[in-house]
């Protein structure tokens, strides 16, 4: 285990070395006016190509290079050619269409299971420079923002990749003296979702289910109320040609008026539905009569 571990630091070893001696060639060829650009935008370019590198060999394996593994990957470039940290999320506008494999699914379920079988082998291959990316409408998140730290930074520092190569050369011993200056830079990132577009789409959502709903609840109670409304007409019809009936039949009338007493001493009194039950006996009674009636009332 001893000797592998050595082994496996002689090789990291190499590679930085390697490393290093490609940058400082690099930037020692390039033009005066475009180093500037270079240290901009190449530790960047960097990252994206590990990035696309580790999705086009280990292509089963993507579901494990996610926002922690591209930040690693940042972070790592930028410090060795900046000596310091990107901003977070950086890697969030990177043209994933290009860097990863085109036929591997870049949602949440083709992660999971690498590639993705095409529907069609004849269909022909598209070439990526005529690939237009979806734009996505950014939204601000509405959670709490990030949090921001205080560092220490050397303006008369060198990038640790320069800084590496001089030290093989045993050159560069003479630097200045340090000048140490304060630096912001976001320490944690705040959670990016739920975002303000989000929430006023889902509220949007929740208004439209609920006036579905409301007027649902209207229709509903517009029904309703003209079934009660038919039964209450019918109800009245039923009741007057009762009467009628009834003043033809003294013995009826003092029968009925007996129970209606009754009721009215009983606990039944003013109770639903046990007052409609003293005449049902009389519409039973008189179903002929108010059939002729509502015919004509129709």
């Amino acid at each position: 285990q001893w000797y592998q571990r050595r082994v496996r630091e002689k090789e990291q070893d190499r590679l930085y070395n390697r490393i290093s001696d490609s940058y400082v060639s690099l930037f020692l060829n390039v033009e005066e006016k475009y180093k500037d650009f270079i240290l901009k935008h190449y530790p960047s370019a960097l990252a994206q190509g590990l990035y696309s590198t580790f999705c086009n060999v280990y292509t089963n394996s993507l579901k494990h290079f996610d926002g922690e593994f591209k930040t690693f990957l940042c972070n790592l470039t930028s410090e060795w050619i900046c000596g310091s940290t990107p901003p977070p999320l950086s890697w969030s506008n990177w043209p994933y269409y290009l860097l990863e494999p085109s036929n591997s699914s870049k949602d949440e379920d083709g992660r999971k299971s690498g590639l993705k079988i095409q529907e069609s082998e004849e269909q022909k291959p598209v070439s990526p420079m005529f690939v237009q990316p979806k734009v996505a409408v950014e939204s601000h998140p509405a959670g709490p923002g990030p949090v921001f730290e205080r560092v220490q930074f050397n303006i008369f520092g060198r990038s640790p990749l320069v800084t590496h190569y001089l030290g093989t050369r045993n050159l560069g011993k003479d630097t200045l003296a340090p000048k140490l200056v304060s630096r912001t830079q976001v320490e944690k990132v705040g959670a990016q979702q739920p975002t303000y577009r989000q929430i006023i789409s889902q509220a949007k959502k929740v208004f439209s289910n609920l006036e579905k709903q409301h007027k649902r609840s209207l229709q509903l109670s517009e029904q309703e109320g003209r079934r009660i409304n038919k039964r209450y007409q019918e109800e009245i019809l039923e009741l007057s040609v009762i009467q009628r009936e009834l003043l033809k039949r003294k013995n009826e009338v003092r029968v009925l008026s007996e129970k209606l007493i009754d009721y009215q001493n009983s606990d039944l009194y003013n109770q639903p539905g046990t007052y409609t039950n003293i005449f049902e006996p009389y519409v039973e009674l008189f179903k002929e009569q108010i059939e002729k009636e509502k015919e004509k009332h129709i």
